[in-house]
This record gives C-alpha cells, structure tokens and sequence, in this order.
C-alpha cells in the first residue's frame, strides 16, 4: 500500500475515535429506566445504550445529570444525547431520535382514599392543583392539552410529595413506572391510586443534539433495532421491571 495511503487510513480511524468519544452522553434517573445502586449506574436506558455501544463500538461514557441541564444542553450544545427523554410533538424539531426504548401509558393518581371522582379530562380541568416538573413531560403535555391548574415544581420528587401531603390533587404518572418512582422518592405507593383515562400514552427515546450526522443516528437506530430482534431488549426490560 502506498504511503499516502496507509497515512490517509491512519487519519481516518484516529478521526472515528475522536468522533465517537465526543458525544456527551448524559441520562436522566427516572427509575426503573435510569438509577444507581451502591453507586452502579443500571436501569433499563444505560443498559439498553451500552448494549448498542457494544455493537456499533461507541466508548462515550454515561454520565448522570439533572433534567434541566440535560435538557438545555441538548438542545444548544454540540454533539450531545440525553436518555430517556419523552418524544412529544412539542420537541420534535429539538433532537434528533433513535427509539422507542420504552413506552406505557399515562394516567392521572390521586392520594389513596380521597373522594375525588376524575372520568375525564375536562374533570381534572377542575381540581385546583396538578403537580408538574418544570419543562418535564407531563408539564409539556397537559400545557398543550390546556390545562392551566398546573403546580410547576423543580422535580418530580416534588410532586409525589406535593400529592402525598395533599398540597395538590393530581400527578401524572406512567402505569409501569410509577411504582418505582414514588418508592424512590422515599414514598409508599399503595398510597397513590390511578383514577380516570388513560391522558395519553408515552415512549421515551435517546435524543441527540441536532448537529450529530444522521449516519450516526441510523446506525444507534440499527443496533436497536438488532437488540429488540435478537430478544437481548426484552430481557433488559424483564430484569428492570419486577412489579
């Protein structure tokens, strides 16, 4: 091989080392998709995004961070990705996706034993409070849905504890995750009761800032892909969920 050649292969496989190092990679804890155990980073998102490192041979590492940091880094900073972040309309144009790695249903939770009765939305329309997190999810979803008794708090920690005080009346909460997340949130969930239809269904997603190449983001999708044919998808999700 001529040395201009051999020159130009070694440039290139330097230049694709230091481009898979760049991405920030930052996720969210939101238990069973994102927590720590004795300091171990697990849960369904990190386990599912090293699964598709291993195959495309990506050595980012997974750093923790806070949702509004992640969130506006995401979305004015280069060569970023944050999991698991719900895709909604509203953030369509902000990233660009590579997903579903999860997906439930959501509904309202009243505190255990109120006689609150909620059999539409127009009903919880009425309540005086719903607990929200600030740019979240649910805060993002009940805007655009026209809800203006909203409680806008920093966490989602706070809401829970907002609810199970009886500051306010309602959070919404996710059928499968909710059990883990107010049980983190160092709450007893038998004491939260889902009341109502579903307001929606969810499914979060790996997003990317919108400067990464979409070679990159279909190749992350093609692992995925590859981990939910080959069964290694289901059995992250097995593992993860016990309730």
């Amino acid at each position: 091989m001529p040395k201009i050649l051999i020159v130009l292969f070694i440039f290139l496989l330097s230049s694709s080392y230091v481009f898979a190092e760049s991405i920030n990679m930052q996720v969210i804890i939101y238990p069973p998709l994102a927590y720590e155990v004795d300091g171990e980073l697990s849960g369904v998102a990190p386990e599912v995004v090293r699964a598709i490192q291993v195959m495309i041979g990506d050595t980012n590492s997974i750093q923790i961070a806070p949702w509004m940091r992640a969130y506006t880094q995401t979305q004015n900073l280069k060569r970023q990705a944050l999991f698991a972040i719900v895709r909604i309309p509203e953030r369509e144009d902000l990233f660009k996706w590579v997903g579903p790695i999860f997906g439930e249903g959501d509904y309202f939770f009243k505190r255990t034993g109120t006689e609150l009765k909620i059999e539409s939305l127009a009903d919880a329309r009425q309540v005086d409070r719903i607990a929200v997190r600030k740019d979240g999810y649910t805060h993002q979803l009940l805007t655009a849905k026209n809800f203006t008794n909203l409680d806008v708090g920093p966490t989602y920690d706070s809401s829970y504890k907002k609810l199970s005080q009886g500051r306010v009346d309602l959070v919404l909460m996710g059928e499968r995750t909710y059990f883990y997340m107010v049980s983190e949130a160092g709450l007893d969930p038998i004491s939260f009761e889902r009341i109502g239809p579903k307001v929606a269904g969810s499914t979060a997603w790996i997003a990317f800032s919108r400067d990464v190449l979409d070679t990159t983001i279909e190749k992350w999708q093609k692992a995925l892909d590859t981990l939910k044919a080959d069964g290694t998808y289901d059995a992250i999700i097995k593992r993860n969920f016990k309730n």
